[in-house]
C-alpha cells in the first residue's frame, strides 16, 4: 500500500473539504478564490496540486479512505480480525465518514465516483484496502485465493459502491436496513472464501482424472457411484 505524506495529504484534504463546504453553500458555481480563502491558501497553491474543481471534489472522497487507513493504525490486532469483521468495519466507518457531508455526497457520489469513466483515487484506495483484507487472511481457502485477481477486486469495488448508493437512499431508522444488508453480505462473502468445499471439489476432479475414471465413459461413473442413476 502506498505511503502517504502526512503534510501533503493534510493540505490537499483541507483544500478539498473547503471546496465541499463551498459546494454546499454555492452549488456547482463555487470558485477557487472562495476555496482559497476558506483553506487559507492562494489559488496558485491549489492549482499546484489540482487541475480544477472536479479533481478537488474527487479528492475529498479519496481523502476519506486515507483517513480510514490512518484509523486502522490505532486498532490493535486488526489484521487478525475475521474477514467479515474487517469488511463490516470498513463499510460502517465509510458510512460514518460520508455522513459528515451527506448532502454533498448524495448529490455527487454517483457522477464523481460511481459513474466515473476514468479510474479515481477513491477506487485505487478501496482496492488497496480490499487486497490488504483478503491477502493477509490465512483462513481463506487456497482455491479461493487463486481467484483473487484484479477482476475479483473490481467486482468487490462495485459491490462496495453499490452499498454506499443503497445507504444514501435508505430511509429506515438510522439506516438499519443498510447495516443489516452489510452484515449479511460480508458474512456471505466470508463463508464463500473460507469454505473448503471448492478445494475439495478440485481434489476430487484431480483424483477422477488422474485415475482415468472417465476413460471408460459413463460405465466407470456407474461403478463409482452406483446409487446415482445415469442414463446411457
Amino acid at each position: 500500500m502506498n505511503k502517504t505524506d502526512p503534510g501533503k495529504f493534510e493540505f490537499k484534504y483541507r483544500i478539498s473539504e473547503a471546496a465541499v463546504e463551498q459546494y454546499e453553500k454555492e452549488g456547482k458555481g463555487f470558485t477557487l478564490k472562495q476555496v482559497s480563502r476558506q483553506a487559507d491558501c492562494t489559488v496558485a497553491d491549489i492549482l499546484e496540486y489540482f487541475p480544477g474543481k472536479k479533481a478537488i471534489l474527487q479528492f475529498y472522497y479519496t481523502g476519506l479512505l486515507v483517513r480510514y487507513r490512518l484509523m486502522l493504525e490505532d486498532i490493535e490486532g486488526f489484521d487478525d480480525y475475521l474477514l467479515a469483521e474487517k469488511l463490516s468495519n470498513f463499510v460502517y466507518t465509510s458510512f460514518d465518514l460520508l455522513d459528515e457531508h451527506k448532502s454533498f455526497v448524495r448529490e455527487t457520489f454517483t457522477p464523481l465516483i460511481f459513474c466515473s469513466y476514468s479510474g479515481t483515487g477513491f477506487e485505487q484506495q478501496t482496492r488497496e484496502l480490499l487486497e490488504r483484507f483478503f491477502s493477509g487472511d490465512p483462513r481463506i481457502s487456497s482455491s479461493s485465493a487463486l481467484l483473487m485477481n484484479r477482476y475479483f477486486y473490481q467486482v468487490l469495488y462495485r459491490k462496495y459502491t453499490a452499498l454506499i448508493r443503497f445507504w444514501l437512499k435508505d430511509t429506515s431508522e438510522e439506516q438499519e436496513v443498510s447495516m443489516e444488508l452489510t452484515d449479511k453480505y460480508t458474512a456471505f462473502l466470508q463463508e464463500l472464501v473460507y469454505s473448503a468445499a471448492v478445494d475439495k471439489g478440485f481434489d476430487l476432479a484431480k483424483f477422477l482424472f488422474s485415475n482415468a475414471v472417465f476413460s471408460s465413459g459413463f460405465q466407470s461413473i456407474k461403478n463409482l457411484f452406483p446409487e446415482i442413476e445415469i442414463r446411457d
